[in-house]
Formats: structure tokens, sequence, C-alpha cells
């Protein structure tokens, strides 16, 4: 009789022991999901904003111009400083136009802050290549979300995209939408889109849900910091979203913020045309196509002291290249300027070889 008291006593302590650590473990959940993903928007969503655009176009007839149906679309942005300033995406901000007929008359950007304040925003600067806009709103001591390190971002590392998609957070007080995902992959690389002429390198990829009007919101780490601009989703694919990362977004905002546009102009003092060259791989000789240099300008802006007449060039910054549309596509994939230091790989008397220049102002 005294055993199976014991018995029942042991059993006791171990439901009483099974049930304290099953609290614990939720304890531990409930505090997990308090101080990350919950914590995280709460830290970034008071800067966090509605963006929305009413665009006037205008057509090129043989009559004349004739007013056609304006375009009206919402996205979403961040602030990034106490004083107004706010990043989100061009394509936000200006339609890009194939028809070559149709012109922008005038656009009407709107700013919605959490809580449903609306501003008229002002353009500061519009880059169409990187897909990047900086706007100012009038005030102070605004709300901002903080930037963190896009280098630092690793695969597998939990995120939110915050915004307004679809039109919805007018319909939760003006509050940001949140989802959460993971970074599954960094560096991702489209090179130039042909169509729009867009830059789409290094992309970071995730998985939380995008959907049309969260572009131009921020994607927040477990931090709550901002470490990527929402872009685009593909197409062809679930839940597979793209995002500027921050730390070239912030190069191209600051230029932006100084400057009002990006100029990409340079010059390399040279004349040249395209040349089939002679290249020999695995003992077989293969027809390749460069530039060959007809003419040098030693008083050209650019530092160009190395190139010579003759010489072929085959490759810049390690990019093979056949063309000056080529050279112009690398620059843009580096977002170099005029002034930059490049590395040119020239064929010079059958030998190839490294040689660096300085580029020059248009």
């Amino acid at each position: 009789m005294k055993f199976f008291i014991k018995i029942k006593f042991i059993f006791l302590l171990l439901f009483i022991f099974s049930c304290q650590s099953e609290k614990n473990s939720l304890d531990i959940i409930n505090n997990d999901r308090s101080s990350s993903i919950s914590n995280a928007i709460k830290e970034a969503s008071p800067g966090v904003v509605g963006i929305y655009r009413n665009q006037e176009i205008l057509q090129k007839t043989w009559r004349g111009y004739r007013n056609i149906k304006p375009i009206s679309s919402n996205g979403s942005g961040f602030l990034i400083s106490k004083d107004g300033y706010i990043i989100t995406n061009a394509h936000n901000i200006r339609e890009s136009f194939d028809d070559p007929t149709l012109f922008t008359k005038d656009i009407k950007i709107t700013v919605v802050t959490p809580g449903g304040n609306f501003f008229n925003a002002i353009i500061v600067g519009i880059d169409m290549i990187t897909d990047i806009a900086l706007l100012k709103i009038e005030g102070k001591d605004f709300d901002y979300c903080f930037l963190g390190d896009s280098d630092l971002v690793e695969v597998g590392e939990w995120v939110v995209a915050l915004g307004n998609p679809k039109n919805l957070s007018s319909y939760t007080q003006y509050q940001p939408i949140a989802s959460a995902g993971i970074v599954s992959a960094i560096n991702a690389d489209f090179n130039i889109d042909i169509q729009s002429g867009k830059l789409l390198d290094n992309m970071i990829q995730t998985d939380a849900a995008l959907n049309p009007g969260n572009s131009g919101g921020p994607l927040i780490n477990s931090s709550g910091e901002v470490i990527a601009i929402n872009t685009f989703i593909s197409n062809d694919s679930q839940n597979l979203g793209f995002a500027i990362p921050i730390n070239f977004a912030k190069k191209i905002a600051n230029e932006l913020k100084l400057k009002g546009s990006i100029d990409r102009r340079f010059s390399f003092g040279i004349n040249g045309q395209s040349y089939v060259y002679n290249d020999i791989k695995d003992g077989k000789i293969i027809n390749r196509v460069g530039i060959r240099v007809n003419n040098v300008d030693y008083s050209d802006s650019a530092i160009n002291e190395e190139i010579f007449k003759g010489d072929i060039i085959v490759a810049v910054e390690g990019f093979r290249v056949e063309s000056y549309e080529q050279i112009k596509a690398v620059l843009i994939k580096l977002d170099l300027r005029a002034g930059d230091e490049i590395k040119l790989t020239v064929l010079r008397e059958n030998e190839f070889t490294p040689i660096n220049m300085v580029l020059g102002k248009e």
C-alpha cells in the first residue's frame, strides 16, 4: 500500500513539474514575441508613411496637346530625419512612359503619417535608375526610422516589411501594415533592366509578404532598424520580394539632397570603335569584340595618360565590354562617377595589360 502511495506521489510531482515547465516554455515564447518582432514593429512604425500620388498627363498629338486621364497611386516611404526627409521608391513618384508622346504635366505628392496627419511633399530629387527618391515635408520633431547596416545582414535572420499595401493603412487609423519573414538571399543581381533602365543589383531577397503599395516602405530587422527599401516582387513566383540595401540607398539619398539629381556623365577622353580581336583559350582561337582606341585627348578632364592609340579596351573593372553602351552600363552598375578611378584591361601588343584611369567630367 505504501508503495502505491509513493508511486502516486512521484507521478503527481512529475505532473506538476511538467505543467510548470510548459508554463515556463510558454512564458519564454511570449517573451520572445514581445521582445523581437512586436518591439521591432513598435520601434519603426512611427516613422513609416503612406505616399499618395496624383499625376497629370499630357499627350502630344498633331493638333497639339490634350489632357488624358490622370494617374493616381499609393505607395510607402519612411522618414529618415526629424526635419521631414523621406526615402521612397522613384516609381512611387514619377511614372515612366514607353510612349514618347506622353508627358508629365504636374505631380502632386501627399504624405500621411501614422495617426492620419496629411502633408504636401516637396520632391527633393528622383533617380529612376536606382529607383530611389527623396521627399521633404514641412515640420519638425517628426518620428523617424533608425537606419541599420545592410552589410551586416545575414541569410535566415528575421525581418519585417512595413508599409501601405493596397491602401490598407487607411483602414487601421493610418498605422503601417506589417508582414514578417526571413532574409532568404543577399546580393541578388538582376543587372540593368533593359525596358525600364533600372539598376537592380545587390538586392536583399525576403519571403515577407509584399503587395502593391509596399514599395518604398522599410524592411526592418529584429532591432527595428531599416536594412532595405522594399521595391518589387517576382511575378513568376510566390513570396519572393526584393529590397534595395539601405547603405546604397543612403548614398543615393545624400547625393539627391545635395544636388537634386545623380550626375552620371563622364568622359574617357578617347575616340574608339568596336573591333574584333583574337583571344586564345584552351589552345583555341576565339573571336572577341573590344573597343579599339583611335585617338586619345590627353587634355581631357579624364586622367588617361596610360591609354595609347591602338589599345583595345576589353574590360572595365573586370566586366567584358564591346561598346560604349556597355561601358556606361558597367559604370552605372558599380555606381561610379566622374572623378572615380577605374581599372581597364587593354590588349596591347598581343598582351592583356591592366591600366588605371580617372573618369573625367563630360
